[in-house]
């Protein structure tokens, strides 16, 4: 009898408790998990944002961008090479005026005239992310494309490239100096998502443009991983592309490169095997090429 008292006040107060508890009122607060909303969370608002180094893992929400054109894929078990155009400008340079700028740059009219016979001509184009699934077996390969790639960032991938991509229905990946973005001549954040919500695929193109091999590890930690880091925050999507600037790089840059988490990396190397994911190489596409020549380039890699 000594217990019966006190097992009907605990009784007693439980029944208090269920009582004066309304339906709208949680017994236990929610839990709570990095980047997603809990039901104490202000409505339509996210977790800040937190960059670690060297993490590129989706950090903010955003609208989900139109799926990349698909391509038609080679049969099971083949892999044929997959040329990779390097761009920079898309722009009219004076060629005595700057030289320089003239080699790095095709107009308007010239890249209209590459994608356009690249379609005619039954290419279809490829972001390097899907080119890396396809030599890792881990995605389909296609039967007969080509991979377009930017470096740098400039204003006119945006205002020139974009339109002619979207015009012939192709794709692409734009590598960004995280540093670099809203100078003078440089995309801004929203510009590049632009490109992202448009389907095409953002890469890192480390923080300031540097020569890689002059950094120790360290350096090049933060240059590689928080580039991609920095990205990945203002589009809402995973960064897994790289392109090494000026294209330096040594074993150790790329093995830093495959270690913080990209899935690929670009080179300048003009010709070579793709059997390395860290080491592709890249046709560079010049201002003087005429489209002949650019159509003999494409087609001495995959007829």
């Amino acid at each position: 009898m000594r217990f019966a008292i006190p097992l009907f006040i605990v009784l007693l107060l439980l029944s208090a408790i269920v009582l004066t508890s309304g339906p709208g009122q949680a017994r236990l607060g929610p839990f709570r998990v990095f980047g997603a909303f809990s039901s104490g969370d202000t409505a339509g608002t996210a977790a800040t944002p937190t960059i670690q180094v060297p993490d590129t893992s989706l950090a903010t929400q955003v609208p989900a961008p139109a799926p990349a054109p698909a391509f038609a894929a080679a049969p099971i078990g083949q892999r044929p090479y997959i040329p990779i155009l390097m761009y920079h400008y898309v722009r009219a340079v004076d060629q005595a005026a700057d030289p320089l700028g003239y080699g790095l740059s095709v107009t308007p009219n010239q890249f209209a005239a590459q994608v356009e016979w690249l379609r005619r001509s039954g290419y279809d184009t490829i972001q390097m992310s899907a080119l890396a699934a396809c030599i890792h077996g881990e995605g389909a390969c296609p039967a007969r494309a080509v991979a377009l790639t930017f470096d740098d960032g400039y204003i006119d991938a945006y205002t020139a490239a974009l339109p002619v991509l979207q015009e012939y229905g192709a794709t692409a990946t734009f590598y960004i100096v995280s540093g670099f973005v809203g100078q003078d001549a440089y995309m801004g954040w929203d510009e590049i998502r632009a490109l992202r919500s448009a389907g095409m695929e953002i890469g890192a193109h480390s923080i300031s443009h540097i020569d890689l091999t002059t950094l120790n590890h360290d350096e090049n930690v933060d240059q590689i991983a928080r580039s991609g880091a920095e990205i990945a925050a203002q589009i809402g999507a995973p960064v897994r592309s790289f392109c090494y600037p000026a294209g330096r790089f040594n074993a150790e840059i790329a093995a830093i490169t495959r270690d913080v988490g990209y899935t690929n990396a670009t080179t300048t190397v003009q010709e070579g095997s793709q059997d390395d994911l860290f080491a592709l190489p890249r046709a560079r596409i010049y201002g003087d090429m005429s489209q002949e020549g650019f159509q003999a380039t494409v087609a001495a890699y995959l007829p």
